[in-house]
């Protein structure tokens, strides 16, 4: 049995096979990817996201501007968005564009199914 609870998008999951799935995962900072699916921590809990799950997945840029006494600077954070059934279901922030960058190709290398960059509303 699992050490350790993992919760999927229709709730808590109990299998041994997801939980060592998840130890052999991948490791890109703030989200793992294993063979079967996405782990990432949401609040106190690890969520899973299968890949049959998932629909596609992209990258987007976020610009934060920060303004000081006598300056103005502007941060970019990288998001690997997730869409599922239509609809962007859940991202990842990240302030590393390399690093998304690797787990997208990763993500592409891993799951074929699951199609890869953004596409625009009709």
């Amino acid at each position: 049995m699992a050490d350790r609870k993992i919760y999927g998008p229709q709730g808590k999951i109990d299998s041994a096979e997801v939980y060592q799935d998840f130890k052999c995962a991948k490791d890109f900072a703030k989200l793992k990817i294993g063979k079967m699916g996405i782990y990432y921590k949401e609040n106190l809990r690890l969520k899973f996201l299968p890949f049959d799950f998932i629909e596609r997945a992209f990258i987007r840029i976020h610009e934060a501007k920060a303004v000081t006494c006598c300056s103005c600077n502007s941060y970019n954070y990288y998001s690997l968005e997730f869409v599922h059934d239509g609809k962007e279901y859940k991202n990842v922030l990240s302030e590393s564009e390399s690093l998304m960058d690797e787990a997208l190709a990763y993500i592409q290398l891993i799951a074929p199914s699951v199609a890869i960059g953004y596409e625009p509303k009709a």
